[in-house]
């Protein structure tokens, strides 16, 4: 059933659909307009019904487990979470960008339906969803070429390619790098927000090179994001656009100690689990004081926090040394804590940028056209052509093809 783990099942190799990936897609709660019509009401719970950003490729048979990695407003998912927008891609190693998704639990799901949030009309009042509301937001790679292939979760899942000419939609293998578990609780309005992410991400830990995210020969990564967003080209070119990430701010001492418990359970029962860590968790640190806000003085772990990572490398990069671009900060910007300032033009949304960001019409300005929303403009698809050569375009395809697969 969908969002319902199977008791039957235990931890270990998988088989079958992770709950969390039959969760409710965000593609699927905001679904593209019509022209200069609203978008078309989400489809119920357990339905499957509607556009998904794959369907202009005759990808119509979208079902239980299935996983899209695309959008109708968000170029392909291929944008990063800054501050309160988004940035350039994010590229790995192997030359490929990396993918997000979002979905939500049944309880937040209902809510947004029932109270028609995926319009932004109905946000002007600020929104507080129930406790039990969990939200999820998961980084994914193309896991061509990438080293230790077994030591990831990985899956089939159609991804769509916004900027190809022409735009395409394929099969392809993934593997996940990255996940935001988010849940409401009825102590914790402001959320309990917890990140994971796959250990050979960056150098450190347990990680073993050849890493995901840095090639180990030492260079620092850049201060911000060197690529645009929206991004101009399909691919990252390898000698221009990859860079080394690191993890800037140290995984807390006691979370270290609680992973290196899990991972060695984890290792007697085989499978990609003991390869993933607990990066943190970040909570109010008062409980039940539903008008506070998630800033740094209220919330795990403080201002000063140089020794207790509050970031994920895969899904915040350039967000890690600075408490004040936390999660929960970072989300507060979009809360309720304040609903006498909510108004149709400053929406609080109860700490969900997916919300504020997606409801009609969209702060991203998504055309009636979905798959043009992903074309760059006129002016960076001029850059683009100007900077690269026609041969250089065609040696980059050559050596794509020769790239393992």
């Amino acid at each position: 059933m969908r969002g319902v783990p199977d008791s039957g099942k235990s931890i270990g190799p998988v088989s079958g659909p992770l709950v969390f990936e039959t969760l409710k897609a965000d593609w699927e709660v905001f679904q593209p307009p019509n022209g200069s019509n609203p978008p078309p009401v989400p489809s119920a719970w357990n339905s499957y019904a509607g556009q998904n950003p794959c369907s202009n490729f005759g990808v119509t048979n979208v079902g239980f487990g299935d996983v899209v990695l695309g959008s109708f407003s968000k170029f392909g998912n291929l944008g990063e979470a800054g501050f309160g927008n988004l940035v350039g891609p994010l590229p790995a190693q192997n030359g490929t960008y990396t993918r997000y998704f979002t979905a939500f639990n049944q309880t937040e799901f209902n809510q947004i339906l029932n109270q028609q949030l995926y319009l932004r009309a109905n946000l002007s009042n600020g929104v507080t969803f129930s406790p039990g509301a969990i939200d999820i937001k998961a980084a994914w790679i193309d896991m061509a070429g990438v080293a230790n292939p077994q030591r990831y979760y990985t899956r089939t899942a159609w991804v769509l390619d916004p900027l190809n000419t022409p735009a395409t939609c394929k099969q392809i293998t993934v593997g996940l790098v990255g996940l935001h578990i988010v849940q409401k609780t009825p102590t914790r309005p402001q959320w309990i927000w917890s990140t994971f992410e796959q250990i050979d991400n960056v150098p450190g830990g347990s990680s073993r090179g050849l890493f995901a995210y840095n090639d180990g020969n030492g260079t620092a990564m850049p201060s911000s994001n060197p690529l645009p967003f929206p991004p101009t080209i399909p691919e990252p070119i390898p000698s221009a656009d990859i860079f080394n990430v690191q993890r800037l701010t140290p995984i807390n001492p006691s979370t270290v100690s609680t992973n290196a418990a899990y991972q060695s359970a984890l290792q007697s029962k085989g499978g990609p689990w003991q390869f993933y860590q607990l990066v943190m968790t970040q909570w109010p640190v008062n409980t039940s004081q539903p008008t506070q806000p998630g800033t740094p003085n209220n919330t795990f772990p403080g201002f000063g926090a140089t020794s207790s990572a509050f970031a994920n490398v895969a899904l915040e990069t350039f967000d890690q040394t600075n408490i004040r671009s936390g999660c929960m900060n970072c989300h507060t910007q979009t809360s309720t804590t304040n609903p006498s300032q909510c108004s149709a033009t400053a929406v609080c949304t109860d700490f969900l940028w997916s919300l504020n960001l997606n409801a009609y019409p969209s702060t991203l300005a998504p055309p009636s056209d979905p798959i043009q929303a992903f074309r760059p403009s006129g002016r960076a698809v001029a850059a683009v052509a100007g900077a690269v050569s026609p041969q250089l375009q065609a040696l980059k395809q050559l050596m794509q093809e020769a790239r393992p697969h």
